[in-house]
């Protein structure tokens, strides 16, 4: 019945874990939550401290934490969209400015909260260092450090010299630094925010997949597992890129795979010789990027660089890959040939939900008893505690100013219709950005200037 949950990531195998009971039976709740990951698990605490009477229970297939909330990268990050010069493209400075310090501020909510409930995670508020590895990647720092200072958010831009007192790389050109950040153990979290939503009085069942949700009269939901239904007045899908199983949702979400390698220990003359001291996190500022960090056991995360479009959802087979996994080890190599000494240890993926605009959703279908909350695009370790902040609001208010931020009020954008139109256009983008990537040099003649435009 447990299946392989533990070989997924290095994160959910080298803690001990022993997974809660299935659903035995049918049962009567107030929200029901499908999905145990982060969005679910901290939607159902911001309900539980806003009204501790609300009955909810959580349904998840696998184990707490089993899909992306327990194989990311570690990375708590204010970044809503591709970053932030594109988020005020969107959205424009006002609501640029209001999502920024929304997420600032949950930034420091989830380190106050796991130090206030006990979660060990490896927490460190160690910051984030974006670099840039070529001159098209220059302007996309300085673009970001433009609108940063513009909407008077803390981003510190650094001269190569700068750089480089961060980490040592010859592949490290300009960057700029964001203190508010957090490193962490992501499994670790995840079954801790399990915890504590249990200690509050929330069920969670783990090992029950739910095959169907049906709206009964417009007045009540249904979810129905394999093991009982489950009977509420609302339901909340937190399911992530297990969406994909939704036809309704599957209009404007996608799957791509996010792979990751890990390094064994380094030693400390290896610790040295890549002068790593902060232990900030590190990205480039490629269009498919790279992100690293060092692990709370002295091991160089490497992650990033192609993430496949996989066009049937997620799937167990997509998360071993040797050939990405050597693709990840090359650029390593390139970016720390100080480190040839030092060998990979393991890699592993996991499945991302991808959405046109890179911003998470929170909205209704079908009336108002199902809501969804979803789409982080690659970054859902820090937002997922601000979606679940609006799916209390959405659920016991008629709107608050977090209601008023992007995740709810701008409208999802949706996909082209017809399984092969969608394949093509996704897989035929995934093949022009990497090459962009890796020849920045014929940019112009692969995307043309319009394309060019859109994505600066």
């Amino acid at each position: 019945m447990t299946g392989d949950w533990k070989t997924r990531s290095f994160w959910l195998e080298h803690r001990d874990y022993e997974p809660g009971s299935r659903l035995e039976g049918d049962e009567q709740t107030d929200v029901v939550i499908i999905g145990g990951g982060y969005t679910g698990l901290w939607s159902s605490i911001c309900l539980k401290d806003a009204d501790p009477s609300i009955d909810i229970t959580v349904l998840e297939q696998k184990v707490v934490g089993y899909g992306a909330s327990g194989r990311n990268g570690g990375f708590a990050m204010t970044t809503v969209g591709r970053n932030i010069h594109q988020l005020d493209k969107m959205v424009g400075p006002e609501q640029a400015r209001a999502t920024y310090l929304a997420m600032h501020q949950v930034i420091d909510e989830i380190e106050q909260f796991a130090g206030a409930e006990g979660i060990d995670a490896d927490i460190w508020h160690s910051g984030n260092l974006t670099v840039s590895n070529g001159p098209e990647q220059d302007l996309r720092i300085r673009q970001d450090v433009e609108v940063a200072q513009r909407l008077d958010l803390p981003f510190e831009f650094l001269e190569p010299d700068q750089v480089q007192d961060y980490a040592k790389s010859d592949t490290f050109r300009i960057g700029h630094f964001e203190q508010q950040t957090l490193i962490l153990d992501p499994a670790a979290l995840a079954r801790g925010l399990a915890d504590a939503a249990r200690a509050r009085g929330v069920k969670i069942y783990e090992f029950t997949p739910v095959d169907e949700i049906e709206t009964i009269g417009g007045l009540r939901v249904e979810a129905r597992t394999p093991f009982g239904t489950v009977h509420a007045d609302r339901v909340v899908i937190a399911t992530n890129a297990y969406a994909h199983a939704i036809p309704e949702l599957r209009r404007f979400i996608f799957t791509i795979y996010a792979y990751i390698t890990l390094t064994e220990p380094l030693t400390p003359q290896q610790w040295e010789r890549v002068g790593w001291e902060s232990r900030c996190g590190i990205e480039d500022k490629r269009i498919m990027v790279h992100f690293s960090r060092a692990t709370a056991d002295g091991r160089i995360l490497w992650g990033g660089r192609d993430a496949p479009f996989m066009a049937d959802g997620p799937n167990p087979r997509h998360d071993r890959n040797q050939r990405l996994f050597d693709r990840l080890e090359e650029t390593f190599r390139w970016t720390f040939p100080q480190l040839d000494d030092l060998a990979i240890d393991r890699g592993w993926a996991g499945p991302v939900c991808g959405t046109v605009d890179c911003i998470a959703s929170v909205n209704w279908m079908k009336g108002e008893r199902i809501l969804y909350a979803l789409g982080y695009a690659g970054h859902g370790v820090g937002p997922s505690r601000l979606v679940g902040k609006i799916v209390r609001d959405m659920l016991l208010t008629d709107g608050t100013d977090l209601t008023a931020l992007p995740f709810a009020a701008k409208k999802p954008v949706p996909m082209p219709p017809g399984k092969i139109l969608r394949k093509l256009m996704l897989d035929t983008s995934h093949h022009v950005l990497i090459g962009v990537d890796e020849h920045p040099e014929r940019a112009e003649r692969r995307l043309g200037k319009l394309a060019l435009k859109i994505l600066e």
